[in-house]
């Protein structure tokens, strides 16, 4: 019987009698389901794009984790030997960094921050050297870019620094370094520095207001040993659906599939458990109460935040297009159970049950909105491999990004094909249910 219901469901569907207004009502339905079904997941994809691209801009410059002590220097040394020795398998690599400020005495003074870097290992924890695009002819290989360009007295400036400045790479530039004196004063001492490279970093607090020099040139400047700041870059997590084909000795070997067994175990409790880094914070923050170390996230709270927000946002929106599509289903319905009443009817007299009755409405529009929301996915999915593959669409300044992005994950694409099915189920139980109180001996009569 519920072979029956389907097949009558089929043909209704494809409904190609006399009256045309329902097969009108039918290309309309799906057409507006497979427009909010669309416009949904075209907008989560570019959301998702931004979410991705600004935490992989922000993680790259501020490293995993980040650790300070407020008021007081960090013994660099001894703080590096005693996370290595204890914490390697957390822990990747590690540099250390100062912050300090200085006036840029040239044709317009300017308050910049200068940062000093560990030249030989800061390139393994943040991706600053890849944002150098002045001098271009770089031999751009591993721990080599800062500590060519880092000599001495040379720094890096940002690309809105120099435009405002009017410098290049080569130039010599005066700065101004602020002295301890009294209430009253403060004493600034000249020193010339070299632009050595101009980075662009696509962010106005890092292009604008940050220079970069070697550690070593400012702790001379400040006359200071140790660093403010180590940054951390955490070890490298094995994929938990990394899977590699055996071969015939390894199937036959016993030790091998207990190995299986382990390595199953642990890729699940990886799955449920906390993220890297929140697991890896905590740990430290318990075996080195006196320090505060925090995640890149925690930097920016607003902003990591105002990304989810949006997104969240923007879903529950764009959704309720959806939810109007699917409302044209009931009038649809409605519309297919007022032509059919002498089917129904028949149907009914012949000993069909309610259920299965209900089931051939139900099943005409789950099919609908089905082969509409899949069709929706689709096309919004090829939009947004062009969009991923071809990012042709330019931003301007304002955004992080210079270029709309565009971010595809299966779990969006999960999230949108169970809400629309979700909204489709509802507005097609409505009507469905209501061919319960067809009365049967009426229709018959008035036919």
């Amino acid at each position: 019987m519920k072979s029956l219901s389907y097949m009558l469901a089929w043909r209704f569907l494809w409904f190609k009698g006399k009256d045309k207004n329902i097969s009108f009502m039918i290309k309309t339905c799906f057409l507006s389901i497979f427009i909010g079904t669309f416009a949904l997941m075209v907008t989560l994809i570019i959301m998702n794009g931004f979410e991705k691209v600004i935490h992989e801009k922000m993680q790259g410059i501020n490293a995993d984790l980040i650790i300070t002590a407020p008021g007081n220097r960090l013994d660099y040394d001894n703080i590096r030997k005693t996370m290595k020795h204890h914490f390697s398998p957390l822990i990747g690599q590690m540099s250390g960094s100062t912050l300090k400020q200085i006036i840029l005495d040239n044709h317009h003074h300017a308050i910049v921050f200068i940062k000093g870097v560990d030249v030989d290992r800061e390139e393994d924890v943040t991706t600053i050297a890849q944002k150098i695009i002045t001098p271009s002819h770089l031999q751009r290989t591993k721990n080599t870019i800062l500590r060519n360009l880092l000599t001495k007295n040379h720094i890096l400036i940002g690309h809105k620094t120099a435009q405002e400045q009017n410098l290049a790479v080569g130039d010599t530039l005066k700065i101004l370094i602020p002295e301890p004196g009294s209430k009253k004063k403060i004493f600034l001492r000249k020193k010339e520095v070299i632009v050595g490279g101009i980075f662009k970093v696509g962010l106005d607090e890092y292009d604008s207001n940050i220079a970069i020099a070697s550690l070593e040139f400012v702790n001379q400047l400040f006359n200071e040993q140790g660093v403010d700041v180590i940054t951390l870059k955490l070890a490298t997590q094995p994929d938990p659906f990394h899977y590699t084909i055996p071969g015939l000795k390894q199937l036959a070997s016993r030790s091998w599939w207990t190995s299986l067994k382990e390595k199953f175990r642990w890729r699940i409790n990886l799955l449920f458990a906390a993220p890297a880094p929140q697991r890896t914070k905590e740990i430290l923050r318990h075996n080195f109460p006196h320090l505060e170390i925090h995640s890149w996230q925690e930097l920016y709270p607003d902003l990591v935040s105002s990304l989810i927000l949006e997104k969240y946002v923007m879903f529950f929106i764009l959704a309720l297009i959806t939810l109007v599509a699917t409302l044209n289903m009931i009038s649809l319905l409605f519309m297919q159970i007022q032509h059919k009443l002498r089917d129904i009817a028949i149907l009914k007299t012949m000993g069909m049950a309610h259920a299965n009755i209900r089931s051939i409405f139900l099943a005409l529009g789950m099919t609908l909105t089905l082969l509409a929301s899949i069709t929706g996915l689709a096309a919004a999915a090829l939009v947004g491999y062009i969009l991923e593959k071809y990012p042709f669409i330019q931003l301007p300044d304002v955004y992080y990004v210079s270029h709309l992005p565009a971010k595809m994950d299966i779990p969006i694409f999960l999230a949108v094909f169970f809400a629309t099915l979700l909204l489709g189920f509802i507005a097609t139980i409505i009507p469905a249910r209501r061919t319960k109180y067809i009365n049967i001996a009426q229709v018959l009569r008035q036919e």
